[in-house]
């Protein structure tokens, strides 16, 4: 049974939070800020003061920052019990903040306890809602295990946020519900996360849930400024008025409604930028939103990253010292899911090594600002140059190869970091037992190589049949690392465990292991409760009703007995819908219930049956996988793997990514 509710309760007129008050009856109360939002329902901000007070009027504690002068003596005045915490003045909680760039040292205190802890953010907003939860835990006297490390996994975002790939390499930040200065603020620092695009264009609406402010169009003008925006797109009858706040060079469009704006919207103007749309429900900007996204196609690849956050941390508990790092493989575009805005997440979350195919998907992250440390698994040397101006660093597995980099560093005098590959009995690449005294006589040679790790793959880690072998691999790995770490200046890395062996085999861990398709919540034991991270979603675009006898699709395989409703929904085998799923072997999702499909899987078409199935009509959503039907029973129809499901998913198929 559950003893914690938390409920969130928001007003935007005069009466509404009494009404709030008495379906809620809190005990404990967050008093987090008395900002502008929804100003325009009151006379002044002393009156909205008054009626947010009403909420806690029968509570016996709330939680408040000292520092807000007007909340704190307003619950005093109502003899209100009050545990404060402050950043200047004497309080239950004292903190003192160290702001970096992307993210936030906290140091606290009470009269028994202090600490220290970091968030990934470090906008004033989310640093002050840090502090509340902490106060409020230190209120209730709650005591949560590894509470350091779960401030440290916070997310970065604001769940209405959404990042979207544009046209022409832009990323798009979607934020089109609201418009004040408090989620203006917000917004442009999950921008900030985001992309690391040189140039940043803001589209914004007038913001009209603010109260009067004279000043208000200058204090967004500074956002501006702080946040790095170089261009702005304004929208409505009000915010032509920061014209005179705004940076000389500062380019800068108005138009007095979003018509206007999508009448003489250029795209060819968007290239390889980040652009954050923001603005009040009533101006409608997704449709601007729309026209920027980068695919007119609708069937979309919806890709969770609270959900990728969660198993990270699921595999983080598995893991027996929490010295060991973690590589993130992201190579085939990150199993489909976009390698860029993957790694971007990934390098938030602070996670050690990635782990590429080939160089050119190397030098696409590094163009896109991920500075994380790299291993391309498949290096062509014949392109050490790019290699190292890009600062990634090779698997090498052979002699040769070996060889090729002490030349090359030999005769530019420069150093190179490699990964040592060893073959331990998968049969494909790697150094054998025999090649050490010649690997360590190249080294001796040559002191410009470091060799940043040592590593193997196992062939069958997830299989208990196998595990015998297995075992042999970990020993003959183990052997092979030690005696070569003998000869070297430094112990490098050990690693050879991935998603299945992290959890089979806890040995195999040493000092780093590997997550690949496992963080996304497949192909590992249901006990892990992993969570779904894809859907994949489709739409219906047209509906027949069919005679008994007819037949559907490409040669004529779907045969219908008696009268069937069937659409046609708009995804094939170009976009990666495996062709074998046809015929039947497979079912989507529509309005809750199964539509098998029926025929052969075509080119850029399905087709379903849903016959039976209420409330079904063109623009009906479909899913094709997700939490269920799942990608693995869409391989398992199809005869093949989750791995190569997700890497034929087509680049027309739009990512939109997500937060919850």
């Amino acid at each position: 049974h559950s003893e914690l509710a938390i409920f969130e309760a928001g007003i935007s007129t005069v009466g509404e939070m009494a009404n709030l008050g008495e379906i809620i009856q809190p005990k404990v109360g967050i008093f987090t800020n008395i900002g502008s939002a929804h100003a325009e329902g009151f006379s002044s901000l002393a009156q909205k003061l008054e009626e947010k007070i009403k909420l806690f009027t029968g509570c016996k504690l709330v939680v408040c920052c000292r520092d807000h002068d007007e909340i704190f003596k307003g619950l005093i005045s109502h003899s209100i019990p009050v545990y404060s915490w402050s950043m200047k003045d004497p309080a239950d909680l004292n903190v003192s903040v160290k702001v970096k760039e992307d993210h936030t040292s906290i140091i606290w205190r009470t009269q028994r306890e202090n600490g220290e802890f970091e968030i990934p953010f470090s906008d004033l907003a989310s640093i002050e809602n840090a502090i509340h939860c902490l106060a409020s835990i230190k209120a209730m006297a709650l005591n949560p295990t590894n509470l350091a490390s779960r401030f440290s996994g916070l997310l970065p975002i604001a769940m209405r946020l959404e990042a979207i790939e544009g046209i022409n390499g832009c990323v798009i930040i979607n934020d089109v519900y609201n418009a004040d200065l408090e989620s203006l603020n917000v917004a442009m620092s999950f921008a900030g996360f985001q992309a690391h695009h040189r140039k940043r264009t803001l589209i914004l609406t007038d913001l009209l849930q603010q109260a009067p402010d004279p000043d208000l169009y200058a204090k967004v003008a500074a956002l501006i400024v702080r946040h790095g925006f170089t261009k702005l797109i304004g929208i409505g009858a009000k915010i032509p008025r920061i014209q005179k706040h705004l940076d000389v060079g500062m380019e800068y469009h108005f138009f007095p409604t979003t018509e206007y704006l999508l009448a003489a919207l250029d795209q060819q103007h968007f290239y390889d930028q980040l652009i954050l749309i923001k603005g009040a429900r009533v101006f409608r900007l997704e449709r601007v939103t729309n026209l920027l996204s980068q695919k007119t196609h609708q069937t979309v690849l919806e890709i969770n990253l609270g959900a990728l956050a969660r198993n990270l941390k699921v595999f983080e508990q598995y893991l027996v010292d929490p010295e060991v790092k973690i590589m993130a493989m992201v190579k085939a575009a990150a199993y489909g899911s976009g390698s860029i805005e993957i790694a971007r997440f990934l390098e938030s979350r602070n996670l050690d090594y990635l782990a590429v195919a080939y160089i050119d998907e190397g030098v696409e992250l590094r163009k896109a600002g991920i500075k994380t440390p790299i291993l391309v698994l498949n290096a062509d040397l014949h392109n050490l140059v790019m290699m190292v101006r890009y600062a990634l660093e090779p698997e090498i597995f052979s002699i040769a190869q070996l060889e090729t980099v002490a030349a090359y560093s030999d005769f530019h005098k420069i150093n190179v970091s490699i990964h040592i590959k060893v073959e331990t009995g998968m049969n494909r690449l790697g150094f054998s037992y025999a090649d050490l005294e010649s690997i360590v006589s190249i080294l001796r040679r040559n002191k410009r190589i470091s060799i940043k790790s040592i590593f193997s793959h196992l062939a069958a880690s997830e299989d208990p049949s196998q595990d015998a072998f297995t075992l042999s691999q970990l020993d003959r790995f183990k052997a092979f690392a030690d005696q070569l770490t003998i000869a070297l200046p430094s112990r490098p890395l050990y690693h050879v465990a991935n998603s299945s062996a992290i959890i089979r085999f806890p040995q195999s861990q040493f000092s780093m292991v590997r997550i690949g398709i496992g963080m996304y919540g497949i192909g590992m034991p249901a006990g892990m409760a992993l969570e779904n991270v894809h859907t994949l979603k489709s739409f219906i675009s047209q509906i027949k009703l069919v005679d008994a006898g007819a037949t559907i699709g490409y040669g004529r395989t779907g045969v219908v007995t008696e009268p069937r409703k069937i659409a046609t929904i708009a995804i094939g085998y170009a976009d990666g819908l495996i062709r074998k799923a046809g015929n039947g072997r497979y079912a989507v999702i529509v309005n809750d219930a199964r539509a098998p499909i029926i025929g052969n899987i075509c080119m850029d078409m399905t087709m379903i049956d849903v016959t039976g199935i209420e409330g079904v009509s063109v623009g009906s959503e479909v899913t094709v996988f997700g939490t269920n039907p799942t990608v693995s029973d869409l391989a398992h129809a199809a005869e093949t793997i989750p791995y190569e499901v997700f890497t034929n998913l087509s680049s027309r198929i739009k990512r939109v990514y997500t937060y919850d």
